[in-house]
């Protein structure tokens, strides 16, 4: 659907109007132009209104002009040429609407309208004005293309349930989950009538259980995922309180003397756990000094070092390391000895020659022994036994000093906090001891509410899988009954079917939600010109629990609703808007009244440029500080510019005497680079007699 031209009889301050859109692809930007209280919100009302109707009207609001004075009848009357394209291109309609009523009446009268399809041959009316609107433009989807900057900041603001449920309900209806879910519904009823009507054709007893055992889950089910669905905005809502509450605490301690002393608490309690760490590495490092086996050298220095004297005397008289039983076991396989004699055992000398070494050999394998251990302890020991610096006692000194100072530095820190903790309990007032009850009252409700939940999570999920069991049965049962097996087969293409909607459903609440965070965080980043490497916002996503949220560096969460500044605020609604927009594939006109504000020339001009490229046709009511900075971006995107003056706002604002007193504003083809004698206005107002006013 684009919208062609609009004009607007009698409706507050537009009277008389007539409104061109462009529908250029190339050039698809219309801009209304008008200063504040120049008709803005006014028009975008009677656009929502003509097409829409009055459920598009706050409560209370009156269509009616201002000077029409009270109890007589008057007229509002909004007309509405719109294309939609259909199969054979773009058609045409005329959409009529109008009210009549009685000025100050205590209830709005309903308004009637006439719907007509313009063709080449004439205008042909059409029967059943609402449905074909709901075809065409369903009113669900009014909040996503008619919107204003400030309106749309509730998609970031506010409670955290509320953002939820307007981020959800507007992807829910752009995606159509809406009409999956009745879908759903229609197969599961289709199911029950086949299991119902199975169930009497076949007789079985054991069907018939299992069949009211099924119903029995189905019937349960709504109830539960209702009560965990209003236990998740409970939790949100908690949440929020118990950070507004922690927040009003953190406030209620700063006032007063409070600020200082609070400040003077956190600083010391930072020094203290920066001291315990220092203290708990300087205990690590004195009990490793303790462990190492250069604390056993230190302490017994002395009796080691005479150990090695006597070793090195016995090394050096040759007595280790010793090789006594060896020589002399070698020389027992030689018939002579070592000194020339014989030690044949055929010979009596040799016989008692070998005897006596042999002999020898058993008498010092005890002494052997020993020696063989002295020669392992000399070569292995020597780093005990040789003299060395004092570098331990050095080290485990300096060890020392270091631990206890840190003791006693951060007793000290315990103590001051003691200290200051305990003024702070001196300081008592209501608003503290309120704050923190509340605080801790919402922390106890957000415990028993997630666990709640958890309850109610498990009990849904096992109550699924009893039913997928169940159903297996009927159809198992079914298949055993000849009565059966054609509602059987009944049955298992109604399940099908139930499953293919039901898996289109998730995959739009899942995929294709997780499409529109991409668009987002692409169209988020852009319009803020956030470089990937240097900007403190890194990107923007939509939760899974359908909350907006927008990161920092290092993944640090950011509150859009106070971390970021105007601008980025409204980029993001924006970017969420027209994401949703380009993911659901409605073509529609993106309305926006004042889209602009708080922004700088380089943000102004990456928000109209991406929202162009993003749009399908982009009607943008601004201000004239708004369009300041992006006039070469409407140079090129804007096919239709118009400006909207209101007459009251002469002589202080308005250059020019308009010439009328009448509460109405006046149209003229102004652009955002020109002005006339209807539009021109002063660059700004005297200062003297500001000044002369206010004395």
């Amino acid at each position: 659907m684009r919208l062609v031209k609009a004009r607007f009889d009698g409706f507050r301050l537009l009277d008389g109007l007539e409104f061109d859109f462009s529908v250029d692809p190339q050039k698809n930007i219309t801009v209304v132009r008008a200063a504040n209280e120049s008709g803005k919100t006014t028009l975008l009302t009677a656009l929502q209104w003509a097409l829409f109707g009055d459920e598009a009207l706050p409560s209370g609001y009156t269509t009616f002009n201002m000077d029409v004075p009270s109890g007589t009848v008057a007229e509002t009357i909004g007309e509405v040429i719109y294309e939609v394209q259909g199969k054979k291109g773009y058609q045409r309609f005329r959409l009529i609407r109008s009210l009549v009523d009685r000025a100050g009446a205590p209830v709005r009268a309903k308004s009637t309208a006439q719907l007509y399809e313009v063709t080449s041959r004439g205008s042909v009316e059409i029967p059943n004005v609402a449905a074909h609107l709901s075809n065409h433009m369903p009113s669900e989807l009014r909040e996503v293309f008619f919107t204003d900057g400030d309106s749309a900041l509730s998609f970031i603001q506010g409670r955290t349930a509320e953002q939820q449920k307007r981020v959800r309900k507007a992807i829910e209806q752009m995606m159509g989950l809406p009409l999956l879910e009745v879908a759903v519904e229609h197969v599961r009823k289709a199911e029950k009538d086949i299991r119902s009507k199975a169930d009497a054709a076949a007789g079985s007893q054991e069907l018939h259980e299992t069949r009211v055992a099924l119903e029995a889950i189905d019937a349960s089910m709504p109830d539960l995922e209702a009560k965990l669905a209003t236990t998740t905005d409970e939790i949100a809502n908690l949440s929020d309180l118990f950070a507004r509450a922690d927040r009003e605490l953190q406030e209620a301690l700063k006032r007063g003397n409070r600020e200082e002393i609070a400040k003077e608490l956190k600083d010391v309690q930072e020094q203290q756990n920066a001291c315990e760490a220092r203290m708990k590495a300087a205990d690590l490092a004195q009990a490793d000094l303790i462990a190492n086996k250069e604390f056993a050298s230190e302490m017994m220095k002395g009796k080691l070092q005479k150990a090695g004297a006597i070793l090195d005397d016995l090394r050096t008289k040759g007595e280790i390391p010793s090789a006594t039983i060896p020589v002399l076991e070698d020389r027992l396989t030689h018939s002579d000895c070592i000194c020339g004699e014989s030690l044949d055992v055929h010979h009596p000398d040799g016989a008692r020659r070998r005897a006596a070494i042999e002999d020898l050999i058993e008498r010092s394998r005890e002494t052997d022994a020993l020696k063989s251990k002295i020669s392992d302890l000399y070569f292995e020991g020597r780093g005990l036994f040789e003299a060395r610096e004092p570098t331990w006692a050095d080290k485990y000194a300096a060890a020392f000093v270091a631990r206890s100072r840190e003791q006693s530095l951060f007793e000290k820190l315990g103590q001051t906090v003691a200290d200051l903790d305990a003024r702070l309990d001196k300081v008592k007032n209501d608003d503290v001891q309120r704050a923190r009850e509340m605080r801790d009252t919402y922390l106890k409700q957000l415990g028993e509410k997630r666990d709640s939940a958890t309850r109610l999570d498990v009990s849904l999920r096992n109550r699924r899988d009893q039913r997928a069991e169940l159903e297996k049965k009927v159809s198992t049962l079914l298949a055993r009954e000849n009565k059966g097996k054609r509602f059987g087969a009944e049955l298992l293409a109604a399940q099908d079917i139930r499953k293919i909607v039901e898996q289109t459903l998730e995959i739009m609440k899942t995929r294709e939600v997780e499409a529109v965070s991409r668009r987002m965080n692409e169209y988020f980043v852009e319009m803020i010109g956030a470089d990937p490497s240097t900007a403190l916002i890194k990107y923007a996503t939509i939760t899974p629990d359908f909350k907006i949220a927008v990161f920092g560096r290092n993944d640090h969460a950011l509150d859009p609703s106070q971390d970021l500044n105007g601008a980025s605020r409204r980029a993001l609604t924006i970017a969420f808007i027209l994401a949703l927009t380009e993911i659901s594939g409605v073509e529609a006109p993106n309305v926006i009244d004042t889209p602009l504000g708080m922004m700088s020339g380089f943000v102004k001009t990456e928000v109209v440029r991406v929202a162009s490229r993003a749009s399908s046709q982009l009607i943008l009511l601004l201000t004239h500080d708004e369009i300041q900075g992006c006039e070469a971006i409407l140079d090129a995107k804007a096919g239709v510019i118009v400006t909207m003056t209101n007459p009251a706002h002469y002589p202080r604002i308005l250059k020019n005497d308009p010439g009328t007193t009448e509460a109405k504003v006046m149209l003229c083809d102004c652009d955002h680079r020109s002005s006339c004698e209807i539009c021109e206005r002063k660059v700004s107002s005297d200062p003297s007699t500001d000044l002369s006013e206010a004395a």
